[in-house]
């Protein structure tokens, strides 16, 4: 990715012993602390020289600075911490280890954990877990004086709903549940008295602008007690807009077993169909056979073709094919997930993959990376056991609970497992249920959905999505719906 070019800010005194020292497009700011420098944020790499000649300016050696902190790990706020580190050999970094993945070219130092206090000199700085726009963003707190008053300064660690919107965070797989902490975080920061806002992006607080008005005010433009409360405001129903848009503009229909009354199996013909109706996802089961294959199958799939009750893993690939083609009305053969991610997966499609059976989490995460869906696949399944052995190999993938219950209990157990979505019955959902779900960070697709009446209204419940089975009329209703 080309670097992005940075527009040089002259440097100057905010408030007390705190100064800006960054670009227009990436805040950093320096602390006095009378026994070494404290600097808040980097910036992208080419913000390095530009910090470091803000500060020559203002009469500061770069050598000085004895902490690095750290608000997150997004490549604004930390690519040029490796090189200011090779010209500044005192200092020690400091970020929420949450983070790490999105940083480059430095390992931390020091795992920001809420409630520490970092002390240096004069200055003690109160540091305080706020996730969501990440999830390691930390928010910082310190007393700044000026004119014989003391001041609470503020700065909230990740404050973007940018990038909690569903492109970006299924780009970056950041789990759907940082919205739910986003709204705890605001909250939380809304309780606590500010006076002096710091941003860490020059637009949060008007930066540029108080700094101008520095030059002639005769009252420190940057003391504001009612800023802080105002910009959290802001961004907490600025959240609500965004996930209330996306229930609309993101919406997701899966055809599950193509969703067609014509092709009720899991076969790539009803798929096709499914797609062709309108469809911009697909649900499907997955199971193993006796040999190994994982296959589209569905529970009652095997009933119909046999006639008994059984379990596909007692049978190999090549024997319920057999079976398949007796059967003689079935469109086309078992599709293994390997035939049918090669067909669809580069379609602009969306895709829930069930784990019928325990066992396979491994192989089916491996085969969403191999072939290049992993950014735009939920795993899901009943069985919650299987989900939690998802996130364990691999916490970054996003996982669905398909549930008949939506008691307190279950919803606790799923969030603590880090969950990303909810997947109720459809006679589960009300509009009160789903603005509570949201709240917590869900996202919320209901399933057993059966007629026209249940469909519209889940969609004025504002639900993000459904699986849709027969009658095809469904899928064409949904299908306007997201023209």
């Amino acid at each position: 990715m080309a670097e992005k070019i940075m527009t040089k800010v002259a440097p100057f005194r905010m408030i007390g012993n705190l100064y800006f020292v960054g670009t227009k497009e990436a805040s950093s700011h320096l602390i006095d602390t009378g026994d070494g420098l404290i600097l808040i944020d980097t910036g992208y790499e080419a913000c390095a020289d530009m910090i470091v000649e803000s500060m020559q300016t203002l009469g500061f050696d770069i050598k000085d600075v004895k902490i690095i902190l750290h608000s997150h790990g997004h490549y604004d706020h930390t690519a040029a911490t490796a090189k200011l580190l090779t010209l500044a050999p005192q200092a020690k970094t400091y970020l929420s280890f949450r983070d790490i993945r999105y940083i480059k070219g430095f390992t931390p130092d020091y795992d920001i954990c809420d409630g520490d206090v970092i002390k240096l000199g004069n200055t003690e700085i109160e540091c305080l877990f706020t996730p969501g726009h990440t999830e390691g963003s930390v928010s910082f707190f310190m007393d700044v004086e000026e004119d014989g008053q003391v001041y609470r300064a503020a700065m909230f660690g990740g404050s973007g709903i940018n990038q909690l919107k569903k492109n970006f965070m299924n780009d970056w797989k950041v789990p759907y549940l940082c919205r739910g902490q986003f709204f705890d975080s605001t909250e939380r920061l809304m309780k606590i008295p500010v006076d002096v806002m710091i941003g860490n992006h020059t637009w949060q607080n008007h930066t540029l602008e108080k700094g101008e008005m520095m030059k002639t005010a005769t009252v420190n433009p940057f003391i504001d007690p009612l800023e802080w409360g105002a910009y959290l405001t802001k961004l907490h129903d600025g959240l609500w807009r965004v996930i209330n848009e996306e229930s609309t503009t993101r919406f997701v229909c899966y055809a599950h077993r193509g969703a067609s009354e014509y092709f009720p199996e899991n076969t790539m013909t009803s798929f096709r169909e499914g797609v062709k109706m309108g469809a911009n996802g697909i649900e499907t089961d997955v199971q193993r056979t006796k040999d190994g294959v994982l296959v589209l199958f569905h529970d009652d799939t095997l009933m119909r073709m046999t006639g008994e009750e059984g379990s596909i893993s007692d049978y190999t690939y090549e024997e319920l094919r057999s079976f398949w083609v007796k059967k003689g009305d079935l469109q086309d053969k078992i599709p293994t997930l390997a035939e049918f991610l090669v067909e669809f997966g580069d379609k602009d499609l969306f895709f829930a993959i069930e784990l019928k059976v325990d066992g396979v989490e491994k192989d089916v995460v491996d085969m969403l990376y191999q072939y290049g869906v992993d950014k735009k696949t939920i795993i899901t399944s009943f069985g919650f056991e299987r989900l939690r052995k998802v996130k364990e190999y691999d916490p970054l993938v996003h996982v669905g609970y398909l549930t008949k219950d939506v008691s307190a209990e279950v919803i606790q157990r799923t969030l603590a497992c880090g969950i990303d979505e909810l997947c109720p019955r459809a006679s589960l959902v009300t509009a009160e249920g789903v603005v509570a779900w949201h709240r917590l960070g869900f996202n919320v697709r209901a399933w057993g959905v059966g007629d026209e009446e249940t469909m519209r209204r889940l969609c004025e419940a504002g639900v993000d999505g459904m699986t849709v089975n027969p009658p095809d009329v469904l899928l064409r209703i949904l299908a306007e719906k997201n023209a």
